[in-house]
């Protein structure tokens, strides 16, 4: 039997079973098969041998097989049968589990029967197109679990806005629901179905999660943009509709700039958080001070680094020992950002949980839970998490800690476009590859620097430039 059938979602595709044991003249098997897959087909061309298929077992998705030849003739070895698997849209992939094999010679005196089988991995995969050389990218949401790490497509959720660039942040295991950007050559592109959990993204991407197109009316003070065919952002201030398991893009608007002159931090133990009342600029620090936002959870927490910050964002800081002056900079940022801050003058309580969240305090070790109120200092920030996705032991019934992600993660840049006029006129687009294709500096988080100011490997030009 193959040890591996990959199957589209929504689709078939045929698994193997191979007889190369001699003398045999029928078999029979039982197979325990992945929620979703279903036998569509089994056997192969003989006007003497018969076949038959029974689901035996609802509650397992469990199937018998069995074969035999009227004649009493036996296999020849290496004879070939075809179970054709169909996997129904929603369907993930796991392991079909081969047992109770019974193996019959010509004359029937010598049967052999194995209780178990070898298993075989049933990979589900969901097809996603990109169609335009122009945009080598496009939305999607899809009802399934996705996992991307061996796909040739990258997937990202958008976790920020500066000005008119939009930040993105690299994902690989995606939840059903979870509206995503996914950015690769021409063509299909297939990916992984997979049952994900205990895994959040904060994303301002939404996603139409139907078969249907919707229509989706602007509403508030948020700005709506779709993804435009100039791999930018779009916006539109009227109803539009949203095409079957596409997404767009709903941000709060950009806030005010409040340029000041800077403020002063302590970093005691490593890192530490902020929560200031004015701009502030992270870029070009050769010190190892470095502002993060929180992005998502896998039982860890994402961080994604940040060079600018507008006033009241919530800030996870990480530095060396000492005390350091971030300098200000009128900025209008905007991120998903899962901290909330404290930006007044005065003490905030807090409490271990709040509604379908639980409160974490930044720690040498990552972020700490708490079991009893706990007042919040000015100019500090704390953790939210959906209580849901952390380990019952952690849902604020007893202290516990959570690390955060070991690695920082993967960002990349496009353009918005400008709500000015209150139009759905497009401005200050340009595409990938045009941002990679000019005198700009960019480090490998996808950020843009003036210059290079520490040893290392830079984009400039599109190309990867070694700086010693």
């Amino acid at each position: 039997m193959v040890n591996k059938v990959t199957i589209p979602s929504g689709g078939s595709n045929t698994l193997e079973v191979v007889i190369n044991k001699a003398n045999t003249t029928a078999f029979q098997f039982d197979m325990k098969l992945p929620e979703g897959i279903s036998v569509s087909a089994f056997g192969t061309e003989s006007s003497t041998r018969k076949f038959e298929k029974n689901l035996v077992d609802g509650t397992t998705n469990t199937w018998r097989f069995l074969s035999y030849d009227e004649n009493n003739t036996a296999f020849e070895t290496g004879t070939t049968f075809n179970i054709t698997l169909a996997a129904a849209a929603g369907s993930k992939e796991g392991e079909a589990e081969t047992k109770s094999i019974v193996l019959v010679d010509p004359t029937a005196e010598n049967i052999t029967e194995l209780a178990k089988g070898p298993s075989t991995e049933i990979a589900v995969t969901t097809k996603i197109s990109i169609t335009s050389e122009k945009k080598q990218m496009t939305t999607f949401v899809c009802n399934n679990g996705l996992d991307f790490t061996d796909s040739d497509a990258k997937a990202y959720v958008v976790t920020g806005v500066e000005g008119n660039s939009v930040w993105m942040t690299r994902v690989y295991k995606v939840p059903a629901g979870t509206a995503i950007a996914v950015k690769g050559t021409v063509g299909d592109h297939n990916v992984k179905t997979v049952d994900v959990k205990g895994i959040y993204y904060k994303n301002f991407l939404i996603g139409n999660n139907t078969d249907e197109k919707v229509s989706v009316t602007p509403e508030g003070d948020d700005n709506y943009y779709f993804f435009g065919a100039d791999n930018g952002f779009t916006p539109f201030t009227a109803a539009r509709n949203i095409g079957a398991h596409k997404a767009y893009l709903r941000v709060s608007k950009l806030p005010e700039e409040v340029p000041g002159s800077g403020v002063e931090i302590e970093i005691k133990d490593k890192v530490t958080s902020l929560c200031a009342n004015v701009d502030l600029d992270f870029t070009n620090r050769t010190d190892g001070v470095k502002a993060y936002v929180a992005t998502g959870f896998d039982g860890s927490v994402w961080l994604t680094p940040v060079e600018t910050a507008s006033a009241g964002t919530p800030l996870y800081i990480k530095g060396p020992k000492g005390k350091y002056t971030i300098p200000s900079k009128g900025t209008q940022t905007v991120y998903a950002n899962m901290m909330k801050g404290n930006n007044t003058n005065e003490k905030i309580t807090i409490s271990p949980t709040e509604g379908e969240y639980t409160n974490y305090f930044v720690s040498s070790t990552g972020f700490n839970s708490f079991t009893a109120d706990r007042q919040v200092s000015p100019g500090k920030s704390y953790l939210q998490i959906i209580s849901s996705y952390l380990p019952a032991a952690s849902r604020g019934i007893s202290d516990g800690s959570i690390v955060i992600g070991e690695t920082e993660t993967e960002t990349l840049s496009v353009s918005l476009g400008s709500l000015e006029g209150n139009n759905d006129n497009t401005t200050n687009i340009r595409s990938i590859d045009d941002q990679l294709t000019n005198d700009t500096w960019y480090n490998l988080n996808g950020q843009r620097i003036d210059t290079p100011t520490k040893k290392g490997l830079y984009i400039k030009n599109g190309k990867k430039v070694i700086v010693r």
